[in-house]
């Protein structure tokens, strides 16, 4: 096998102006293609669910599961066009190696959002009060299900459409700004979306996509993401990208809308959190160029 070197792997050609467009254009169809041939059978699925009866808690974690819809429409189309089959299925072969990057975002994750609440709560926007009763069995089962929901929008957004327009010819800045407007613009039929909101999510996308970007890997990523979601949602009870929370570790009042937090979709529609993912890409850029020149020295497989 001829090896690749740090070299080649930095100077592949980028194409013509033709054919970066043509790129982005056929990779935004393909990804919101698939994620919507998905979307109505999981609003489907969340019909069924909301008629079972269960415990509020429970049927909300159990909402996270829908996103098994698009994972299954990810494979299938990976196992149907084997030619982009190594964008959705690279990141499986690279777990072992990544382990230690899946704990990396998990903290990422969780101190980002534990920032932004903090500082929610010393402005006097939140109240965070006792724990709420959440159950043993909900937790775990909420780990699982945002783990998995979290994962398959990485696998979406950066795995599939940033990593196809990348490895395509596609300079790292458009494929960065199509990627994260994807990625923003997948949560417009929330409740509360706005330009606000829309900015904030594209900023998260440009964070996320920088991250694989140097890292390598897309279990950063879904771990940060992960943690994001799940420490906003089941750990304080706020509104994950602007859907409310059921139950949560901590009982958290919310008594203001301001620079810190935004009443109608979260801490994601905060000019706060927009200023503290604006320097976690900074701080990612300066580290993960680090991280990127090793790995490429030792010969490991990047975008």
């Amino acid at each position: 096998m001829k090896e690749i070197t740090a070299e080649s792997r930095e100077t592949r050609p980028s194409g013509g102006f033709a054919h970066v467009i043509e790129t982005i254009v056929v990779v935004f169809v393909l990804g919101y293609g698939l994620h919507y041939l998905a979307y109505f059978l999981r609003a489907r699925v969340f019909t069924w669910l909301g008629r079972q009866g269960l415990e509020e808690g429970l049927e909300h974690a159990l909402m996270y599961l829908g996103h098994t819809l698009f994972l299954i429409m990810l494979i299938l189309y990976a196992l149907a066009v084997k030619k982009d089959r190594r964008y959705i299925l690279r990141p499986f072969r690279s777990v072992g190696r990544s382990a230690r990057f899946a704990l990396y975002g998990a903290v990422f994750g969780f101190g980002l959002m534990g920032i932004c609440v903090l500082a929610a709560r010393m402005h006097g926007d939140l109240e965070i009060h006792k724990a709420s009763g959440m159950s043993i069995k909900v937790f775990l089962i909420a780990v699982a299900a945002v783990f998995v929901q979290s994962s398959v929008e990485e696998l979406e957004s950066r795995a599939f459409v940033f990593g196809k327009m990348k490895s395509e010819g596609v300079p790292l800045v458009p494929a960065t700004v199509v990627s994260a407007f994807f990625f923003s613009y997948l949560h417009a039929a929330n409740p509360g979306f706005g330009l606000l909101p829309l900015f904030s999510i594209f900023v998260v996308g440009i964070l996320y996509a920088l991250s694989y970007y140097f890292f390598g890997t897309i279990l950063f990523t879904c771990t940060a993401h992960m943690m994001w979601n799940f420490t906003q949602d089941f750990i304080f009870g706020l509104p994950d990208s602007g859907k409310p929370a059921a139950v949560s570790v901590c009982n958290t009042t919310v008594t203001g809308s301001s620079f810190f937090y935004d009443e109608s979709f979260g801490i994601e529609g905060s000019w706060m959190a927009i200023a503290v993912n604006a320097a976690a890409c900074l701080l990612i850029i300066v580290i993960g160029s680090i991280v990127r020149r090793k790995m490429l020295a030792r010969g490991a497989e990047m975008l």
